[in-house]
């Protein structure tokens, strides 16, 4: 790791350190490494909350095993997925970044 000597300061409101703070946690990125690699132009990707790697997941085994699966347990495993998928979402635009955390 390089050695960062210098600083920069930059005024910011209160809402919009908190929008930038969570922009940064939804990366999975300390404040300081968000804003380099956002003023320096490299690319910044968000990462998806744990709960929807597990519906993903999910999905994934369902469609392996559905064909021999009754078509009511196909079903009922699409409507798990679903309600977990949805509720990850809620939770997402309720608390704001709480599902990424």
């Amino acid at each position: 790791m390089r050695q960062r000597t210098c600083a920069v300061q930059v005024r910011v409101s209160e809402k919009e350190k908190q929008c930038i703070c969570r922009n940064a946690r939804r990366c999975g990125l300390s404040l300081s490494a968000y804003l380099r690699k956002c003023s320096l132009g490299k690319d910044v990707y968000s990462i998806a909350p744990p709960a929807l790697y597990r519906a993903y997941s999910q999905l994934l085994r369902l469609q392996q095993e559905w064909t021999s699966m009754p078509p009511d347990a196909v079903a009922e495993q699409l409507q798990t997925i679903t309600h977990a998928m949805m509720q990850t979402c809620f939770h997402m635009e309720k608390e704001g970044d709480a599902g990424w955390q």
